[in-house]
């Protein structure tokens, strides 16, 4: 049996177009929910990171409102700034941190996720790094970017396909499954200014590309 697939409708310079864009969100939130340092803190105060953030995100092929850099205020004192992030997200009684990074906390079979993420990052030539469990927040965001990166980078309409799914299908079942319930969970915490928006704005993002990306791979 001949199976017959119809090309894509966009060219690879429309690709790159809209993935180097969305990779560099990626990017950015990886970086920003990555263990505070007083360098990430000092470009938030003093406006650099939005700057970023704002440049990267008005380039997407689809609107992505942010809150204002008012709602993104950092604390003056560092320490404050990196113990808001232990408390939310590192230290915690015997059930753990309110808020983990880790998508197995919250399912029913931690040990299945991690296997699940191994067999995609290999799929794909890639591994988390030294320090960091494959389902941390971080490196789910990082593959996501590889995925977005690789997309814009290839030429064969097959080879803009299969990426094109597997992002669907990372975002789908991994990514946008867990993420919405962390920030339940964060916003019962009273969190700064800062990670509450954007808890807020990573929940608002992968909404946005997880759409974007099923429309486009339902046109393919």
């Amino acid at each position: 049996m001949t199976h017959v697939v119809a090309p894509l409708r966009e060219n690879a310079g429309e690709v790159a177009a809209s993935s180097l864009p969305r990779s560099c969100v990626y990017a950015i939130l990886s970086l920003s929910l990555s263990f505070p340092e007083e360098r990430f803190h000092s470009d938030i105060r003093r406006g650099f990171w939005m700057e970023s953030l704002a440049a990267a995100s008005g380039r997407l092929p689809y609107p992505l409102p942010l809150p204002t850099p008012r709602e993104f205020r950092a604390p003056e004192e560092f320490d404050t700034f990196q113990s808001e992030y232990i408390r939310l997200f590192q230290v915690g009684g015997r059930a753990g941190p309110p808020c983990p990074l880790h998508a197995g906390h919250y399912g029913n079979d931690r040990l299945r996720t991690l296997e699940t993420l191994v067999r995609y990052y290999n799929f794909f030539g890639v591994q988390a790094e030294e320090g960091l469990m494959p389902d941390h927040i971080t490196v789910e965001l990082e593959f996501m970017q590889f995925l977005a990166e690789s997309e814009s980078e290839a030429q064969a309409p097959a080879d803009i396909r299969s990426l094109l799914r597997a992002q669907v299908d990372f975002l789908r079942d991994h990514l946008h499954n867990w993420w919405p319930r962390l920030q339940q969970k964060l916003m019962q915490q009273q969190p700064l200014p800062f990670y509450r928006s954007l808890t807020e704005s990573t929940s608002r993002f992968l909404r946005a590309d997880l759409t974007y990306l099923t429309t486009r791979a339902q046109d393919s």
